[in-house]
């Protein structure tokens, strides 16, 4: 407990970043957490014990050990559900809001092909209405778990419309998941730090659909910061809204046609241990 107390008291203080990549408690790091900070750090934890809701933070055991290899990892993050990335690889599924109906079709098609054919693999995705939420439901359909990271607090879900989602989630074994404390309504800025998660927690990180110059499209400089392998889906080149995606197989991202292509892709990367490497400046 004490160590949980102070990764959220640190949190705190330093505003939900980790700028230096602080992985433990060094003594001249706890002399500038003040008693104040403390004592609220620990109520606050005692709050979150109260409601059911599960926490982790470095050198505890249910911290995802892929957030030892990021830049800024998480200090202390929250969950409700289980602790999928204990016991199930990851694949991220992102993209637009705007779901294209070709995009929908294909999730909904070819990722439960997918997940038959690989029963350790679970979906993660960021909860927003359209691919995310299109990549979450394809999970629960297929009775796999899925991972919702939240721009909010796991007691503040959004978009609301989550709210009708939460029960079926956590049926299937999945979670919600976030880095912010649990009322914490949901700001512009955190979907950055949304996003830089669920790439962090994937194996493989799939690009649906996005415009080159969207929110959807910023989640590729994360994966690629995170050392995660990306595929995508191609497009006819007159289709703006995958134009994020023809921009990343121009620079050499891997595509997949159907859910074979995953698999042999996957299969592929868990065989060799390598990942799609790209020049971060191109991108």
């Amino acid at each position: 407990m004490k160590k949980a107390v102070l990764f959220k008291a640190l949190q705190r203080q330093l505003g939900f970043r980790n700028p230096e990549s602080l992985l433990e408690i060094k003594p001249e790091i706890q002399a500038k957490l003040s008693s104040e900070e403390l004592i609220l750090a620990e109520r606050y934890l005692i709050s979150l014990k109260d409601k059911g809701i599960q926490f982790t933070y470095p050198g505890d055991e249910f911290y995802p050990k892929s957030f030892y290899k990021m830049l800024e990892p998480p200090l202390f993050i929250e969950w409700v559900g289980e602790p999928v990335w204990m016991h199930k690889e990851i694949l991220a599924i992102v993209g637009a809001r705007k779901i294209h109906p070709f995009t929908d079709r294909w999730i909904r098609f070819e990722i439960p092909l997918f997940l038959e054919a690989r029963p350790e693999v679970a979906i993660a995705s960021g909860g927003a209405v359209g691919v995310d939420q299109c990549a979450h439901t394809t999970a629960i359909k297929s009775d796999r778990p899925t991972i919702v990271v939240l721009p909010c607090g796991v007691e503040n879900l959004f978009p609301t419309n989550l709210n009708a989602l939460k029960k079926y989630v956590l049926q299937t074994g999945g979670c919600f998941l976030s880095e912010f404390e649990s009322d914490q309504s949901v700001r512009k800025h955190l979907f950055f730090f949304r996003n830089r998660l669920i790439t962090a927690l994937s194996t493989v990180t799939m690009i649906a659909q996005a415009e080159k110059k969207s929110g959807s499209f910023l989640t590729v400089h994360h994966a690629l910061q995170n050392g995660r392998t990306m595929v995508t889906l191609p497009a006819h080149p007159m289709m703006f809204e995958f134009s994020g995606n023809q921009h990343l197989m121009r620079e050499g991202c891997f595509y997949v046609l159907t859910n074979k292509d995953l698999l042999n892709f996957w299969e592929a990367e868990s065989w060799s241990g390598r990942g799609l490497t790209l020049d971060i400046d191109r991108i």
